[in-house]
């Protein structure tokens, strides 16, 4: 069994159980260090597939036939192919190339959209030697909210029930904090919305929104957590390293999760662009999954600080050092989902940050 980067062989499994590097430089940077184990190998293929905590997580995996509780045979169902990456699992008698199975460019199988969108159960006869066949992201796509991939004009959108996408894109780009940008889904994701699914989000005042994907065959995105396994590996401090990254864009991530009293800032949840070529870092992924923003408590915890501290404490550090200018936010029209009240708390929020700005 191999792992490759494209066409590219980078880790072979041995037959004895051992793992036999083949191009250091380009593994996954969970998994760059010099001795690797089956153990590591299975826990980064493990880590790659869906939660059973995402929503309709359970039928996307009976519709499938595949197991709730063994991710990495997940993992193997399905190559391991992700659009946050392009690494893949080729078993022995393999014999497919990138250019056949890869997602970024070959059919999916869209009758999992409409499960991973609307929990529709559908029959699905493959049997256990066919079920290399699988073809759909939705096996490692992460987060909790339903969702579901969508390709319109030979672009690929990501589709999930999430309206608070909307309100933070808004906020974000009056700051000119850079960011995945989303808006109000249009008629092609009816096609795999049942009408009770369709109403049932209507009624609860939810919407489905959409954004475009942001990684492709030259770019992956890695992750903090990534990031982070790499960094203890070899006795480095990830946060320290994170901001050496880009510490402007550090900051403004801290600023950006005040004003949003965001919740949800996990380690999966930021993170850096590789270059597919070299496997090398080259900055930092634009914000994105805003769909837990908006809570209504104060004293939100930060996940992204190297110290425990809220993310208010976290923002006027933060301001304190880059005086970003929230003249635009305080002067715009409130956002589309939002509530008075919603709305009036992000104001106060900010008006903080300025009264920390004309202190410095």
């Amino acid at each position: 069994m191999q792992l490759l980067l494209q066409d590219t062989p980078i880790l072979e499994i041995q037959e004895n159980g051992t793992c036999k590097i083949l191009e250091f430089d380009r593994l996954p940077f969970a998994l760059r260090r010099e001795n690797i184990t089956v153990v590591d190998f299975i826990e980064w293929a493990s880590n790659r597939t869906l939660s059973i905590g995402r929503s309709y997580a359970k039928e996307i995996l009976n519709t499938l036939r595949l197991s709730q509780t063994n991710r990495y045979a997940v993992c193997r169902a399905c190559r391991g192919l992700s659009l946050e990456d392009s690494y893949w699992i080729r078993q022995d008698g393999d014999e497919k190339t990138w250019d056949e199975i890869n997602l970024f460019h070959n059919p999916l199988s869209l009758f999992v959209t409409e499960v991973s969108l609307s929990g529709t159960n559908v029959r699905y006869s493959a049997q256990a030697r066919d079920r290399q066949e699988i073809h759909t992201p939705e096996l490692t796509t992460l987060g909790a909210s339903a969702k579901g991939w969508i390709r319109k004009e030979g672009k690929l959108y990501l589709h999930k029930v999430g309206k608070y996408e909307i309100p933070a894109d808004q906020i974000l780009t009056a700051l000119d904090i850079p960011h995945i940008h989303y808006r109000v889904y249009t008629e092609e994701v009816d096609t795999y919305l049942t009408a009770e699914r369709k109403a049932w989000i209507e009624g609860v005042g939810d919407a489905v929104v959409n954004s475009e994907l942001f990684t492709s065959e030259e770019t992956s995105l890695v992750t903090f957590e990534e990031f982070s396994v790499f960094c203890s590996g070899y006795g480095l401090n990830p946060y320290q390293e994170a901001k050496k990254m880009g510490r402007e864009f550090y900051l403004k991530m801290q600023i950006a999760d005040y004003i949003l009293n965001n919740n949800d800032r996990h380690e999966q949840n930021w993170g850096f662009f590789m270059d597919n070529t070299t496997g090398k870092l080259t900055g930092y992924c634009p914000l994105f999954d805003h769909d837990h923003a908006f809570v209504s408590y104060e004293n939100v915890m930060s996940q992204t600080t190297e110290h425990a501290m809220t993310v208010k404490e976290a923002a006027l550090i933060a301001q304190r050092e880059l005086c970003l200018n929230l003249d635009k936010l305080v002067n715009m029209k409130k956002p589309q989902f939002l509530d008075d009240g919603q709305w009036r708390d992000v104001l106060k929020r900010s008006e903080t940050l300025i009264c920390m700005k004309d202190k410095t």
